[in-house]
């Protein structure tokens, strides 16, 4: 749920293109978009072929590309002026405006409430993954990664290797839209891994959300930009942060053995050390590459809220501090969407035809009703809270 805050600075930078007179899609600006876990979602949702799924399209502006036509010798000693060729359209985009809302409405479809407290933190992960698969599924279809409108990476981790698993719209091993969502969305504890078969190696793939190796993806995604870019002199990358604050841990003598160090009570300690401390090699690093111009755009939201948490208040508070991370980095965000205002090029994309038909607007995401299973081994479980009238979260 902490994908709210770089949702909502997405939705800024947006606008601000806007004010600076620029119409064309979000996606259309950029070389290559990457993200883990939340940031993976939101990444595959601004490359995806929009009109394809189920999410919302912004389909209020035709992106007309031209190509200046270059004159001979004699057409410029006539003072024969330039002629433009239209080679194409740029392909809608997603209503940037719109991924706010993802989390806003359907959290709680996504992690509804946990399968047994003591169950969940001890014997099974959290949360059915059904849920979120029934949503990932019902946003993205059956889209293939390959048919991404730019170059797509998100991150995971391969279980049974022990290594880190890039899957790129590039190289996508032949997994479709939703199934790179739900490996890179993962998170041990609370989902099961995605077993997903790879076509490409023909094989199944064990793969838990890429947040255990890279919870900032920057340097993976500047692998790859070098590896498609490699004439390129410099990459300028924009990093959006989902505001978690650095976690520090008092150590008083006692409570530091294996207990003390993954009780959930103290924050599961360290679970946090490893993930501040990930992302702060990357922020010191980063910035050190020569031909790396590296926009971090980072805050803190006063508060420490769960991956899982749902609670209006807390989604509202979310939504809040992130516009407050947006004022103290607007002026870095206003300086970079200076520079993707002034890109007039985009040999990255495929573009579309000249004649454009404008889609019909979509009507409200809603998701289908859950699957119900008989053969869960959690249903004797549920009808026994329900017979007995017990609040799941109490036991």
């Amino acid at each position: 749920m902490r994908g709210i805050i770089p949702a909502v600075l997405l939705a800024k930078l947006a606008s601000l293109l806007e004010n600076l007179g620029d119409n064309r899609p979000l996606y259309s600006h950029f070389d290559l978009i990457a993200g883990t876990s939340t940031g993976g979602l939101l990444a595959l949702a601004l490359g995806a072929p929009v009109e394809k799924s189920n999410l919302e399209v912004d389909s209020r502006y035709i992106s007309y590309i031209y190509e200046q036509q270059e004159r001979s010798f004699w057409e410029k000693l006539r003072g024969k002026k330039e002629e433009e060729l239209l080679l194409g359209t740029l392909p809608f985009g997603i209503d940037v405006s719109t991924l706010e809302s993802l989390y806003l409405k359907q959290g709680k479809q996504i992690f509804p409430k946990s399968q047994g407290r003591i169950f969940s933190q001890i014997f099974i992960d959290k949360y059915d993954e059904a849920p979120l698969e029934r949503f990932l599924k019902h946003i993205f279809k059956d889209i293939p990664l390959s048919e991404a409108v730019v170059p797509t990476l998100v991150v995971s981790y391969d279980a049974s290797k022990g290594k880190p698993f890039l899957i790129s719209s590039m190289d996508s091993h032949q997994f479709l839209f939703w199934e790179a969502a739900r490996a890179t969305s993962a998170a041990p504890t609370f989902f099961k891994p995605a077993y997903l078969y790879d076509r490409q190696e023909q094989m199944m793939q064990t793969l838990i959300d890429g947040g255990v190796v890279a919870n900032n993806p920057t340097l993976f995604a500047y692998k790859e930009a070098k590896k498609l870019y490699p004439d390129c002199k410099k990459f300028h990358i924009l990093s959006l942060s989902t505001a978690s604050s650095d976690f520090t841990f008092t150590v008083s003598g006692a409570g530091t053995g294996v207990i003390g160090w993954i009780d959930p009570a103290k924050g599961a300690p360290i679970q946090k050390i490893y993930a501040t401390s990930q992302m702060q090699v990357v922020d010191q690093i980063a910035p050190m590459i020569e031909d790396m111009a590296y926009t971090r755009v980072h805050g803190t939201l006063g508060e420490e809220y769960k991956l899982d948490a749902t609670n209006p208040l807390a989604l509202a508070s979310m939504s809040q501090g992130a516009l407050q991370i947006f004022q103290e980095n607007e002026t870095a965000i206003q300086s970079f969407a200076e520079k993707l205002s002034k890109r007039a090029k985009f040999d990255q994309l495929e573009l579309g035809p000249k004649e454009v038909v404008v889609p019909e607007q979509k009507q409200e995401l809603s998701l289908p009703p859950p699957e119900l299973s008989h053969n869960s081994a959690l249903s004797s479980y549920y009808s026994f809270l329900q017979r007995y009238h017990l609040d799941e979260e109490k036991t």
